[in-house]
């Protein structure tokens, strides 16, 4: 079958933005009670269109709602996951999930690792940012959709925008060097190296540790890592 036949057969049977959303919406709701006993309930703030709401179905001595605003990072994962993209809505509901529980659960009773006293990033609630440790830690392995071409997507990223991006976060900065792109952090001591991008394959990344454990920025910086690692590599 020719790749314009296929990429047309694909658009068919492709959910719609709203279906998507829900979809989103509806495995953040299953995952919170199955994996840490947290009814919720996920929906669009009837007050205010451009946020979403996670809102706790039993007692808790914090806040009851969580407020994620949906910004532009939001709605292009959303995309992403219209689009059917391999495991990406498991992935990005599970990095939220493991947020909305950091921010409800007492602090013995948490099953990841993630401080209890930092609530999930986009909220209206954030509390301070935990400063990382300065040991270095394991990286995630590098994420790449077996599914998805970056030819046949709609959102297209050059490395000016994302170098224009990610330095608006205060001491972040991206670099290209021998066939890749790295994104930094300044530190007193050395730069740090938080995530690492392919300019030889597209869809090839590597988050390290030392972002994941930033969780006042990573839901906003991780998107774009994977917009711009997504963007076929003749149109950065």
């Amino acid at each position: 079958m020719k790749k314009k036949q296929l990429a047309k057969l694909k658009q068919q049977f492709r959910p719609s933005y709203e279906t998507a959303r829900q979809q989103l919406f509806t495995a953040i709701e299953r995952k919170t009670a199955d994996k840490f006993d947290l009814p919720t309930t996920v929906y669009i703030n009837p007050k205010n269109h451009e946020e979403l709401l996670i809102e706790l179905l039993k007692e808790t001595p914090k806040e009851q709602k969580i407020a994620v605003p949906l910004d532009e990072n939001f709605k292009i994962v959303v995309k992403r996951i219209q689009r059917l993209e391999a495991d990406l809505l498991d992935r990005f509901s599970d990095n939220l999930v493991d947020e909305i529980a950091a921010y409800w659960l007492p602090t013995n009773t948490q099953v990841s690792a993630t401080p209890a006293s930092t609530p999930v990033t986009e909220t209206a609630e954030v509390k301070e940012e935990s400063t990382p440790t300065e040991t270095a830690a394991p990286t995630k392995e590098v994420e790449k959709s077996a599914e998805s071409t970056a030819d046949d997507s709609d959102e297209v990223m050059t490395f000016s925008a994302f170098a224009e991006k990610i330095a608006a976060f205060p001491k972040f900065s991206a670099k290209q060097s021998s066939g890749e792109t790295i994104v930094i952090e300044a530190s007193p001591k050395e730069d740090r190296v938080l995530a690492t991008i392919s300019e030889t394959e597209s869809n090839t990344f590597t988050i390290e540790t030392a972002l994941e454990r930033k969780y006042k920025v990573k839901l906003e910086v991780i998107p774009l890592i994977e917009a711009y690692a997504h963007t076929a590599i003749s149109k950065r």
